[in-house]
């Protein structure tokens, strides 16, 4: 004789029983640590003025996409490691002061780098691109 078994089954993601989602936590913007960010932008004044006199040497001799290869690439690489380093800093020990230093560090050298290329490269660019005046 031939067993025939049906089974029904009901999953109710809800009830009493259902783990509530997480605390999504504050969003990016409410994140940003605006002293700390301004801080470090002020003090890498003074190390944004020679890379814009760097890049602005390049624009004058060689050419303005070279002088933008040359700002790119290590904003690029500055970005990454500012990532890298901010999450070490984030997932260490409290008590290890190293990784928040080098965190301070590359953020400091990727706010020189972002306001030596701000400060050189697009009025110039732009003032080519509307004019296509270039400097003799």
């Amino acid at each position: 004789m031939p067993v025939d078994v049906h089974v029904t089954v009901t999953v109710d993601h809800g009830g009493w029983l259902a783990v509530p989602d997480p605390d999504p936590g504050p969003r990016w913007w409410q994140r940003i640590r605006w002293g700390y960010n301004i801080a470090l932008a002020v003090l890498s004044l003074s190390l944004a003025g020679p890379w814009g006199v760097v890049l602005a040497s390049i624009r004058d001799e060689e050419s303005l996409a070279g002088a933008w290869v040359l700002a790119l690439v290590p904003l690029v690489v500055l970005g990454f490691l500012d990532n890298a380093r901010r999450i070490e800093a984030l997932h260490s020990d409290p008590d290890l002061w190293a990784p928040k230093w080098r965190a301070a560090l590359v953020r400091f050298l990727l706010w020189a780098a972002v306001l030596g290329t701000a400060l050189t490269l697009p009025l110039t660019t732009l003032v080519y691109a509307l004019t296509g005046v270039k400097p003799a």
